[in-house]
């Protein structure tokens, strides 16, 4: 596949590193001084402007199978892709920061109406706000993510002294009906569970589960209240969309924002919040304003350092959550590392968008569980050997965590039987999927299948 990405900053770089060793890759930058972090990467760096058409047509957009715009300017890669297609790409896809993009190219946009189109527009913004709004709601979990139509939850938490689970294997371990440990984090390592495997205080443990499963594994770790109390520190983009989804759910929340005009903006939009004027990292105003009280602290500003700040006095008051925008990706391991609960970054779950869009091979990359695994999607083959899952000789450090079969979600063990067409939801590290594929590849080539 010809792949073309504009824009050589940090999202183009990870979205180059993830294609390159199996497509044919180009990147489009304005500033040459970023060439030097492609330099290990096999892809060809053009210098040139993303919304010229002339540098887009040197960099071979009329044979691009996709062309990807990620630059920090919403127009440029709005141009740039409407140039592309004009110049015959297959293929666009826009990274965006504003909403009237979304609407102005949908499918009733004003942009379609014209005969003007991109084939995606994706927001990493707002898909971290849904992100951050589903962990705060959920209490103790640090990340949280639903499949197969809601049908099917995956909740992480970070072990304490007196948890269930702690200090005892998983064969012995009191596991709620329909819900499977499918992964474990023990310092920077991933760790793909066995029956043997005895759990920690400090460990972080992955669960994936039916709806009715999950609720019970919440319980283990905490009720859900009726109303959260949340402050959210950054009124910007993913503040607001943050409180808009939690004011739905009826959460006391408290936005700080230290721009006054946005203030008024944010007061009139959320009329069910309480908006101070201020600064998220004042000490002095989040004892005065008792934001210890706050089950969940949400940090959300525009600058790593200052939501590293605000998260730190958070947990120096005691909150019991907090939740973090990086946004720079490499931060994010500083973030965990100091005591901050769920550090996120809109690129991680952009980039898994971009993926699957790209449709590169029969997987389904879902989600990824803290960078260092992910949860993927696969269709078991027609050709393919049906059996129990011990007898197929599924690949190492990988698990089957869940059956999606017509409309039912099944939990297996290693007795459970895989059949032609079942969706298997498999948790497995970055480096392991190609084994995955590989396996799939294997079992539709085994006598019997």
């Amino acid at each position: 596949m010809n792949v073309v990405v504009i824009g050589g900053a940090e999202i183009g770089l990870q979205i180059a590193a993830s294609l390159h060793r199996h497509h044919n890759v180009t990147v489009v930058e304005q500033d040459e001084t970023r060439s030097s972090a492609f330099d290990t990467l096999d892809v060809r760096f053009v210098r040139g402007n993303g919304a010229d058409p002339d540098d887009l047509a040197e960099a071979g957009t009329a044979e691009a199978h996709a062309v990807i715009a990620c630059t920090a300017n919403d127009d440029v890669n709005v141009l740039a892709c409407l140039s592309a297609k004009g110049l015959g790409a297959e293929r666009t896809l826009a990274f965006v920061s504003r909403q009237r993009y979304l609407d102005a190219f949908s499918h009733e946009g004003a942009m379609t109406h014209v005969g003007l189109s991109i084939d995606h527009v994706l927001w990493p913004q707002r898909i971290l706000a849904s992100q951050i709004a589903d962990i705060v709601r959920i209490p103790r979990a640090v990340d949280s993510a639903s499949f197969a139509d809601d049908r099917l939850h995956m909740r992480e938490y970070r072990l304490e002294p007196d948890d269930p689970f702690v200090g005892q294997s998983l064969a012995d371990a009191d596991v709620p009906a329909n819900a499977l440990l499918v992964g474990s984090i023990r310092d920077d390592s991933f760790i793909v569970p066995s029956g043997r495997t005895v759990l920690c205080p400090g460990d972080k443990v992955v669960f994936l589960g039916t709806t009715e499963s999950i609720r019970a594994v919440e319980k283990h770790f905490a009720p859900r209240k009726q109303r959260v109390r949340v402050t959210i520190i950054g009124g910007g983009n993913v503040g607001f969309m943050v409180a808009e989804r939690l004011q739905d759910a009826h959460a006391r929340i408290t936005i700080i924002e230290h721009d006054e005009a946005r203030c008024e903006k944010l007061a009139q939009l959320l009329p069910g919040a309480l908006v101070l004027l201020g600064d998220g990292t004042d000490l002095e105003l989040m004892e005065q304003e008792r934001l210890d009280d706050s089950d969940v602290v949400v940090a959300v500003t525009d600058d790593d350092g200052k939501n590293l700040l605000a998260s730190l006095l958070a947990k120096q008051l005691g909150v019991p959550k907090v939740v973090t925008r990086v946004g720079r990706s490499r931060n994010r391991r500083l973030f965990e590392r100091v005591g901050i609960d769920s550090p996120l970054t809109p690129r991680t779950a952009a980039l898994t968008e971009v993926m699957n869009w790209l449709h590169l091979d029969e997987v389904d990359h879902l989600a990824t569980i803290e960078d260092r695994a992910e949860v993927m999607e696969v269709t078991y083959p027609q050709a393919a050997q049906v059996g129990k899952i011990k007898d197929l000789g599924a690949p190492t450090h990988s698990l089957i965590g869940a059956i999606l079969r017509k409309e039912k979600v099944i939990i297996p063990s290693g007795e459970t039987t895989i059949q032609h067409g079942d969706h298997l939801f498999i948790v497995t590290t970055p480096d392991n999927v190609a084994a995955v594929e590989a396996w799939l590849e294997r079992q539709q080539r085994r006598p019997g299948g």
